[in-house]
């Protein structure tokens, strides 16, 4: 026994030198292992050469269904594991931890026990592959704080318009270069074969950019960041170059503890390889038993306007053929993205090609899907949008202007009755990007539009006036967002406007507008969330009559936080945004100790004492204390769907394979070990089933970077690499999380 217990020893001592864990807990006697299943289960104990393996994944594939599925379970205390629920179908088997390699896939069926050996990793090399992406992209080496302000070519290289080392910060994770994709998967810190011979690093990563419908945003943005020794494309370089001679990450990642072991992770597939996904739906946020176990719906923005489908009962996806108002005048996508260089993957093919652009998903009580949607061109406002109009929001602020071409954000409003198999068109003056529904007797979805300057409103669909009269005209409207600079209490108008020095016995008007929206059932008020840095988030209180009445506020946000991009409001009223900095922020209004209106107010200084910060899991940048996460957006489980309780605030954890959910000042990940690349832009909570408990409810999320076949493919031939056929090669996922009592319950 002491010489046994002196080799567990020597074992777990090596693993920690090496940097990967290993089943400590192995050096006392273990218990012997029972586990109980049901028919349609595998179970089993997974062990090691050292012993129990605690804290891994083990993980059933099957390829027989009508999607690609995968369902992943963790390891107790004792290696013990339970997959529940499985379809009717045969299955590889296998277990994949931090501080492992891949063990042998072994054939399996439902309400089999299944004993599996885990391979410790020879190396840290080998276990370094498994790692999430953020592990790989923190050897990036960016710019020392020291280099900015950014004082030009002819100063210290780093350009003027960077003031900040923040703010360089910002632009390299989110609001620029990272908000399509991961940066350190496999598929980005190699360069392919197929993209051809270069005499550099420097010179291949020239070139990738150009690749594929995103080459011409993508050299956008590396100009941004170049400076004369080449800038952040020699960093790319330099990055890439150090991991092929062998570099590896200097921080590993931690196996699920606590909580952690008692997610059940289900992976599906929809679409297809070419055509990426940005977000889905599958009930009504305000009421999470609407479309209890029904079909879900996606939007495709750029990709296409075949809108996927996915039917999680029978396990079986399809599309809808999405129509818009205007064909022959709707401008596609593929004009403001045309494939400059070939891709390493499709060539030369325009993948990206859709009038519909369909952004962003919600639901009513009915079960009616709302996408923000392109339905016409944006050079044919109706007239009602002009001054002329007798709809009291064109009068007051009129939109009508005709950009050229395809306009990101120039999208209208496009329903489908999935009962009466019917779409309908909302032709809004305003653009939409994102949506949200009141809890109100109108049902009254607000919508943002992601705009600046002059179009920087707020807007709004009155649904049950619009599906009572069919009227789009009187059941729309929108307002300018205006700010209480002369601390009277209400809007005023005649208004300062923006740029100008302001007269404080006026009101101002603020070009921010609204990214991300949500709807606070504290008090009815609008937040939003605008990118410009440091970052902002904006209320707006609607009034007895928004047109006239709205009146809003803003706030920045205040070191150590940047970077936003989505956000969302718990019931009591608290803003949860996810932040570049590498935190969820918080920011609760009744904390505010001065007023919030009045001269100044415009410019968003106001109430610092409102906001609070919670520190993302993963490593950083050299020399910078925060996370290389680029959080994409938080989503608030009002409801307590997921089981970690009412109001816990959860942000995409982009570069992490997984999501952040901060319960009690505690970071909590929900990881999904495969396939590697997940990747998520906003996520949805649905109970199908109270009376079922867990089984019945559970958060739905869809992958949504723009090259989804970056995700590991079914014959990768390398951990986390892509396919190597286009059969094999991965489409967009769709991710389902519950939360058991245990780690074996079923």
């Amino acid at each position: 026994m002491r010489s046994k217990a002196a080799l567990y020893a020597t074992v777990a001592t090596l693993g920690l030198l090496l940097g990967y864990p290993v089943a400590i807990e192995a050096q006392q006697a273990q218990p012997a292992a029972t586990v109980a299943i049901d028919g349609d289960d595998i179970g089993g104990v997974v062990t090691s050469r050292v012993g129990p393996e605690a804290g891994v994944w083990v993980i059933a594939e099957t390829t027989e269904l009508g999607t690609r599925f995968a369902k992943m379970v963790v390891t107790d205390d004792a290696g013990r594991y339970v997959i529940p629920d499985l379809p009717k179908a045969k299955y590889r088997v296998w277990v994949r931890g931090y501080g492992l390699v891949d063990s042998a896939k072994v054939d399996a069926e439902p309400g089999k026990l299944l004993n599996l050996t885990a391979v410790i990793a020879p190396s840290l090399k080998d276990a370094a592959q498994y790692y999430p992406a953020i592990y790989w992209a923190a050897m990036i080496k960016v710019p020392d704080r020291s280099k900015f302000p950014g004082t030009g070519p002819n100063g210290n290289g780093i350009p003027a318009t960077f003031k900040t080392y923040d703010q360089y910060l910002n632009f390299v994770k989110t609001n620029g270069c990272g908000n399509c994709h991961q940066i350190g998967n496999y598929a980005t810190r190699t360069i392919p074969d197929a993209l051809g011979k270069f005499d550099s690093s420097m010179a291949a990563w020239a070139r990738r950019l150009q690749s594929g419908p995103a080459g011409t945003v993508m050299i956008n943005n590396i100009a941004q960041v170049m400076t004369p020794d080449g800038g952040h494309l020699a960093a790319l370089a330099d990055w890439t170059d150090r991991v092929k001679a062998g570099e590896l990450p200097s921080a590993t990642p931690a196996r699920p503890v606590g909580v952690e072991r008692n997610l059940v992770v289900t992976v599906r597939d929809w679409s297809d390889p070419k055509h990426y996904l940005h977000d889905l739906i599958a009930t009504d946020r305000r009421d999470p038993t609407v479309n209890g176990y029904g079909l879900m719906y996606g939007a495709a923005e750029l990709s296409t306007d075949k809108l996927p489908v996915l039917d999680p009962v029978k396990n079986t996806k399809s599309v809808l053929d999405v129509p818009v108002a205007d064909p022959k005048y709707a401008p596609s996508s593929a004009l403001a993205n045309p494939v400059i260089a070939a891709s390493p993957y499709f060539g030369t093919e325009q993948i990206w090609d859709s009038q519909v652009n369909a952004h962003n998903p919600m639901m009513d009580q009915d079960g009616r899907v709302y996408w923000t949607a392109q339905t016409r061109s944006p050079k044919m406002p109706p007239e009602y949008c002009k001054r002329a109009s007798p709809l009291r929001s064109a009068q007051l602020y009129p939109l009508a202007g005709t950009p050229d071409g395809f306009v990101q954000n120039a999208r209208q409003i496009t329903v489908y009755d999935p009962k009466l198999k019917k779409y309908y068109h909302v032709d809004t003056c305003f653009g939409t990007h994102h949506l949200n529904f009141a809890e109100d007797a109108n049902n009254t979805l607000w919508l943002s539009n992601n705009s600046q300057g002059n179009l920087a409103v707020v807007g709004w669909l009155n649904t049950k006036m619009y599906f009572e009269t069919g009227d789009a005209v009187k059941s729309q409207g929108w307002t300018a967002l205006i700010v209480d600079t002369n601390g009277n209490g209400k809007r005023d108008e005649g208004y300062n406007e923006p740029g100008r020095a302001p007269d404080y016995s006026k009101d101002t008007r603020i070009p921010f507008g609204f990214y991300g929206i949500a709807w606070s059932p504290r008090d009815g008020s609008l937040w939003g969330s605008n990118l410009a840095h440091p970052g902002y988030i904006l209320r707006m209180a609607p009034g007895e009559n928004p047109p006239d009445t709205a009146l809003a506020e803003i706030y920045k946000i205040p070191l150590p936080g940047f970077g936003i991009r989505g956000m969302d409001v718990d019931r009591k009223g608290v803003v949860w945004v996810p932040l570049d900095s590498g935190h969820i922020g918080s920011f609760d209004r009744t904390l505010c100790k001065g007023p919030l209106n009045g001269p100044g107010a415009e410019l968003g200084n106001k109430c610092p004492e409102g906001w609070k910060f919670y520190p993302i899991a993963g490593p950083g940048f050299a020399g910078d204390a925060g996370a290389a996460e680029n959080p994409y957006y938080t989503w608030v489980d009002q409801h307590n769907i997921l089981g970690l309780g009412a109001d816990v605030p959860i942000a995409t954890g982009n570069q992490s394979d997984s999501l952040h959910a901060l319960v009690g000042g505690a970071m909590i990940q929900l990881r999904v070990p495969y396939p590697m690349g997940f990747f998520a832009k906003g996520l949805d909570g649905r109970i199908d089933d109270p009376k079922v408990g867990w089984k019945g409810r559970g958060l739905w999320v869809t992958s949504g970077n723009r090259t989804p076949v970056h995700i590991e493919g079914i014959d990768a031939p390398h951990p986390g690499a892509p396919g190597t056929t286009e059969k094999t090669q991965s489409s967009p996922l769709v991710v389902h999380f519950q939360l058991r009592p245990d780690a074996l319950a079923h």
